[in-house]
């Protein structure tokens, strides 16, 4: 007997089948090409390097003469390949600054690398960098300053001609184009072409942003440009590389009179998160100098932020949902200072070895909600440990919460995990949660997950554990997720620049150091660690039976003869407990003390430098002990570091 299906019943069968197989709708704002591109490199390398190299400013008036830009020995090169060796992905060049000196030979200035003394007048730094990024593999972008402090023209309408002319060179002349940065200072005071005046302008209608934008978009289309609102990537708010989490990658700028504002005119709204649901995708880029200044300032050499700081900025731009664009400043050799060097190359071995082995490859993944297959796309869970960002797992339609799980590979140890979204489709998921399971057990991980949007990681409490569940709890469209992965930070990550001898100074590294009043926050072993960021503290300023006198021994481990101690006072800006007057001994065996040589450190509220104490004589001793005979505002005793040194 031959069985048939009624028509009706078969074309509502298969009207159901293609709807449950047919791929999810895009939701919200969308991100163009250039900005798909932009996000799978998450970290790349900004550079100030100028003539503000030269004189020591961070930001120069425009009368500077152009024959003081003379690199002794420029080296981009070894520029750019210590970003890659951090693991940055690009390069941004700060090509004119504020000063308005273009460091291109351009046709709009004299104020120019044209009129220096480098290379004969025949350089171009612009050339310099955007060849060595190509040769190491790395994306080139550029930094156009609005604002010119040299020209005579800046404030007419003359000027925007003559600063189109300028992007147009550096958008034709040096190949594709990433990136195109346009700072937010704009107007004030200057040298413009003459006497030092002040000059005002209109941010908000000066520089027909719209048109200069599109002029960009035309020359380089694969570029995304940059201001405070974008229009391809946003300002994050602040110059510390910190993104507020949640960071949403989709943004509704607001000017005045609700026009789309450009660089500088934000009315106070700086987009730092975000904006659920926004108008537009414009998503979050933080910037941060590795060292205090953007610029070169030799005073700062010790001042470089160590591999543990850039972890951490990492974790805070990143990991937030944003990029991390990382300022390099080459000094007036026109090379990386050793310390810089240091910490870039050891933060890139950090995270390469964190992100080395993916601790969920090997894990079975499952959902209790799945799209069905079709012929192009598979929307299971095991989708999220395939390791490419457009493939995902997807839920049915109308679906608002789901719940994924992974079971590990036998017990796993980690601390980072890792989400994508699919972003071509746009940024779905509002709130989630994150559960371990230990010893058949699951708690709670992450409490208060909100946006992914191309990436987001949590830094969590190291843990163990044979599963890993992710809970979606709100969702603006059907869920999907491209990626979960577990990663574990390595064990020790320095959190201190080497220590480099200063002449005479004694070697640091056998000595043993004692107080009997000390604290587990700031131990007395901070006195001689070589970092200048951390130091010794008695106690918490309220226990005033620990106050001065207190004092600290050093046993070097063997005799030594020296006419000087140097005391470094705190470094981070407050001058409470910092030690004005002191009292030095020594002696042979730790017993029978010298008498004590007493002394102030004056004007050290105002300057809290390192303070030098002479000695009358050279000194052979074994133990040293110093004493905070009175400090400043507070109780208790703070002290950064203590030095040495041998008679000259």
């Amino acid at each position: 007997m031959k069985h048939t299906i009624p028509m009706v019943a078969f074309m509502a069968m298969f009207s159901a089948h293609i709807f449950a197989a047919a791929a999810p709708q895009p939701y919200g704002a969308l991100p163009g090409p250039a900005q798909l591109a932009w996000h799978e490199l998450e970290q790349y390398a900004f550079c100030h390097f100028t003539i503000n190299t030269f004189t020591d400013k961070e930001w120069g008036y425009g009368d500077e003469d152009p024959a003081l830009f003379n690199p002794t020995d420029f080296d981009a090169a070894q520029i750019v390949g210590t970003a890659k060796a951090a693991g940055l992905k690009a390069f941004i060049l700060t090509c004119k600054h504020h000063d308005g000196f273009c460091l291109w030979p351009t046709k709009t200035t004299e104020h120019n690398i044209s009129k220096t003394p480098w290379k004969s007048g025949k350089g171009d730094i612009v050339r310099e960098f955007s060849d060595a990024a190509r040769r190491h593999g790395m994306k080139f972008g550029v930094y156009l300053s609005p604002w010119d402090r040299n020209s005579e023209i800046y404030g007419t309408p003359k000027y925007i001609e003559k600063l189109r002319s300028q992007l147009t060179e550096l958008l034709s002349n040096y190949g594709d184009i990433f990136e195109i940065w346009f700072d937010g200072a704009n107007g004030g005071d200057g040298y413009y072409g003459g006497a030092r005046t002040t000059r005002h302008i209109d941010r908000t209608t000066y520089y027909d942003w719209p048109v200069t934008w599109a002029l960009a978009n035309k020359l380089q289309p694969g570029a995304v440009l940059f201001s405070d609102v974008g229009p391809g990537v946003r300002w994050i708010g602040n110059e510390r590389g910190i993104a507020h989490y949640p960071c949403w990658a989709t943004y509704t700028p607001k000017g005045r009179d609700g026009r789309l504002p450009g660089p500088g005119d934000v009315q106070h709204e700086l987009g730092q998160g975000g904006t659920v649901d926004g108008a537009a995708w414009i998503p979050g880029e933080c910037d941060v100098s590795i060292r205090p200044g953007w610029f070169y300032h030799a005073h700062q050499d010790d001042q470089v932020k160590t591999p543990k700081q850039l972890v951490d900025l990492y974790f805070a731009s990143v990991g937030h949902g944003a990029s991390f664009l990382l300022n390099l400043a080459p000094d007036r050799r026109g090379q990386l200072h050793q310390n810089d060097c240091y910490s870039l190359i050891t933060y890139g071995k950090i995270m390469e070895q964190l992100f080395s082995k993916n601790l969920a490859e090997g894990a079975k993944a499952s959902a209790d909600q799945s799209r069905e297959p079709n012929a192009d796309n598979d929307f299971s869970a095991m989708r999220v440990l395939d390791g490419e960002r457009s493939t995902y797992w997807a839920t049915p339609d109308n679906t608002k919460s789901a719940t994924l799980t992974l079971d590990l590979k036998g017990r796993q140890s980690f601390d980072v995990i890792r989400l994508r979204e699919p972003i071509a489709l746009g940024q779905r998921i509002r709130r989630f949660a994150i559960d371990v399971r230990v010893d058949g057990v699951w708690k709670e991980w992450v409490a208060n997950g909100s946006s992914i949007g191309a990436h987001v990681l949590f830094r969590q409490t190291p843990v163990t554990a044979d599963g890993v569940r992710v809970r979606i709890l709100e969702s603006a469209a059907c869920p999907l997720i491209s990626e979960v992965s577990l990663w574990k930070l390595p064990d020790s990550i320095p959190h201190h620049l080497p220590v480099a001898l200063k002449p005479g100074e004694l070697d640091r590294s056998g000595w043993k150091i004692h107080a009997d009043f000390d604290s587990t926050e700031h131990p007395v072993a901070h006195a001689i660690d070589g970092n200048p960021r951390t130091f010794w503290c008695t106690h918490n300023g309220e226990a005033r039976e620990h106050a001065p006198p207190q004092s600290l021994t050093i046993d070097f481990g063997k005799n030594e003869t020296f006419d000087a101690i140097e005391v470094l006072p705190r470094q981070d800006n407050t001058v409470h407990a910092v030690v004005d007057r002191y009292a030095v001994q020594w002696s042979m065996d730790g017993k029978d003390w010298s008498k004590p040589l007493e002394g102030e450190f004056s004007n050290i509220r105002s300057n809290p430098i390192a303070q030098r104490i002479a000695l009358p004589a050279p000194v052979t001793a074994r133990h040293l002990k110093f004493t905070a005979l009175r400090v400043l505002e507070k109780d208790n005793v703070t002290i950064a570091e203590i030095r040495l040194f041998s008679p000259s």
